[in-house]
């Protein structure tokens, strides 16, 4: 019986035992920063990265974007609480429908994923990288020393190892040294708008016809069922362009400026002027003297001088520039807030204070921005993890358990328990599974033991 996966593409059982992405020793898949594109950074080098970006090598960019999560502590800051908000929250996985079999590849799901020794929790994390980056790719090793496919391990991937295909932009590739089975079918000039440098050598005619191949080397497609891929826009276009990365990188670029001088200014006037003095007849010897009794007060506190001579402490002059910098530093670390949680209120106190009512209107602003991560990440964990382990398993079909993401419920239960009781006892039949879930219980099981109300009876239960 074949496979297909959710693009269409047939599944190689085969393949899905080795691994695609793994790190090399010696070629184009190894662990080591070779660039450091942070250190130097200009806005000339900075501009040039994120084109080489959009012309489909983004390397260097991914590497950038890297550092900014190690020098930027801000950045890291809040990109972590976005990213530990969603990892960090409960999985539920649940059945089609009532019937069954829906319940039994339910339960199929929930053993391998969320009871055994798979950490699908922890893995979340690496797959939120996909924040910062436009997008992750998370290798499945398959364990198939059963009878049974299981996801062993889920395994991060460098995104420095990928690439996006030229002619769309939306097709991940893995970078390999092998040219097996590479071409990209191309339509009339699909090649006009990709700098030259890029190209295959020899492989742009003067007018490509509709259906012409070319290699794009050095590239591999993922192998169907392999992979977790996830991608999580910030904005609308290219998955390469809709990182927060991309977005905070200029307002990295200039708060490397404003701190460098700040640091700058700290060094010269951030401590006192040491002025020594010497009287009309002080020989050069009284002058070195003075000159190295000064140079050792700064360096270590003490020093010896004559009485004839005299040093005074002169302290540094308090200035707006300290504080320009400050500000400059703030103003984008605000900006980079906005970008990341959609709000500055969690994260920092405005000059002048603020006040609780517009700190809970920002969290709820917060609050659908986890929504909407949350809804990405279903989608991806339903589409390259569900529906593999569900057809490799029990083969396709129709419909497929939902891995969903139990948000944070605000609603009062008291209030809930009252509206629902209040419903039930006008007529209203009220569905005890939708009521267990919304308060986060489980159904009991037959013979265990149950809750009973004052009067003796039982609560609920089958």
């Amino acid at each position: 019986m074949k496979l297909y996966d959710a693009y269409g593409r047939e599944v190689e059982t085969a393949r899905l035992r080795e691994e695609q992405a793994a790190a090399t020793v010696a070629g184009v898949r190894n662990i080591y920063a070779v660039a450091h594109p942070a250190v130097g950074l200009t806005p000339e080098r900075l501009a040039s990265l994120l084109q080489q970006a959009e012309f489909g090598d983004p390397f260097q960019y991914l590497e950038l974007a890297e550092e900014m999560e190690e020098k930027d502590l801000h950045y890291l800051a809040v990109l972590g609480t976005r990213k530990q908000a969603l990892a960090g929250l409960d999985l539920v996985i649940r059945p089609a429908s009532a019937s069954a079999a829906d319940e039994r590849l339910a339960a199929l799901a929930t053993d391998f994923l969320l009871k055994g020794t798979l950490n699908l929790a922890e893995a979340l994390f690496d797959i939120l990288d996909a924040l910062g980056k436009g997008f992750s790719a998370t290798e499945i090793l398959w364990d198939t020393a059963g009878r049974e496919w299981y996801p062993a391990r889920l395994v991060w991937r460098d995104p420095r190892w990928f690439l996006f295909d030229w002619i769309s932009g939306q097709e991940l590739l893995v970078r390999t040294l092998s040219t097996e089975n590479q071409t990209v079918p191309l339509a009339g000039d699909g090649y006009a708008h990709l700098d030259a440098r890029l190209l295959p050598a020899g492989r742009r005619p003067p007018g490509a016809r509709e259906g012409w191949n070319a290699l794009q080397p050095l590239t591999a497609p993922l192998v169907p069922f392999k992979f977790i891929v996830h991608q999580a826009k910030a904005k609308s276009g290219l998955p390469i362009r809709g990182g927060l990365a991309r977005a905070a990188a200029w307002a990295y670029l200039f708060k490397n400026y404003a701190l460098k001088d700040w640091v700058t200014f700290a060094e010269v006037f951030g401590q006192p002027l040491r002025l020594g003095k010497y009287g009309p007849g002080a020989t050069e010897a009284d002058k070195s003297a003075l000159l190295q009794a000064v140079a050792n007060i700064g360096t270590d506190a003490a020093a010896i001088i004559p009485d004839s001579m005299m040093i005074e402490f002169t302290q540094a002059r308090q200035g707006s520039g300290a504080e320009t910098y400050e500000r400059l530093c703030d103003f984008l670390d605000r900006q980079v807030s906005k970008a990341v949680l959609g709000q500055t209120l969690t994260t920092e106190l405005p000059r002048g204070g603020g006040s609780r009512a517009a700190a809970q209107v920002h969290q709820m602003v917060r609050r659908d921005i986890l929504g909407a991560d949350a809804s990405r990440l279903e989608m991806t964990l339903n589409r390259d993890l569900i529906k593999p382990l569900i057809d490799l398993n029990a083969g396709p079909q129709q419909r497929y358990p939902r891995l969903q993401i139990a948000l944070p419920d605000d609603t009062d239960v008291k209030v809930f328990a009252d509206i629902v009781a209040e419903l039930a006892d006008r007529g209203l039949r009220v569905s005890q599974r939708a009521v267990l879930d919304k308060l986060g219980l489980a159904q009991a099981a037959a013979g265990e033991a149950v809750l009973e109300a004052r009067g003796g009876a039982a609560a609920g239960g089958e």
